[in-house]
């Protein structure tokens, strides 16, 4: 998942500070509800980059979509993949791992995974099945991705 929109960055602003603008917040609210209805079954960890409009994103899960870990990696938001299939995806042992990061590293990840080309809108998701241990680095298959203006469009 993409966090949501954020204030804009200027010159002298601290990347890692934006925080999420109003409208980021309906996106992760409209794409977190429609989640639900698809969401896979099984243990939940939540993953995100340390900066904080990823975890004010991550924070609108508490009460749409239970998860038992939240935890941050500094390896999502410099995009590191190695660390991330290293620290992270070879670490699951069958949880549904889902990563709240940025653009352009969602983008070369799900490339990387799937060959795919996919643009992550501000508050959009993808979901894959995703296996590590398939090939260097592990590979996927791209199950569902989904925008904001189209979370919006379900019904509640």
């Amino acid at each position: 998942m993409r966090h949501g929109k954020a204030e804009p960055y200027h010159d002298g602003m601290d990347d890692k500070k934006r925080e999420l603008i109003e409208k980021g917040k309906k996106q992760a609210v409209a794409m977190l509800d429609a989640a639900r209805l698809w969401w896979p079954e099984g243990t939940t960890v939540l993953w995100a980059s340390p900066y904080i409009r990823t975890c004010q994103t991550a924070a609108f899960f508490d009460t749409r979509i239970p998860y038992t870990a939240f935890h941050t990696h500094p390896a999502i938001a410099a995009g590191d993949l190695d660390a991330v299939y290293k620290d992270i995806l070879c670490g699951s042992d069958g949880e549904v791992v889902c990563i709240v990061g940025h653009s352009p590293y969602l983008e070369q990840w799900t490339k990387a995974w799937t060959g795919l080309d996919i643009q992550f809108k501000t508050g959009s998701m993808a979901l894959f099945d995703y296996d590590p241990f398939d090939s260097n680095g592990g590979t996927a298959s791209l199950l569902l991705y989904m925008s904001p203006k189209a979370a919006k469009l379900i019904k509640k």
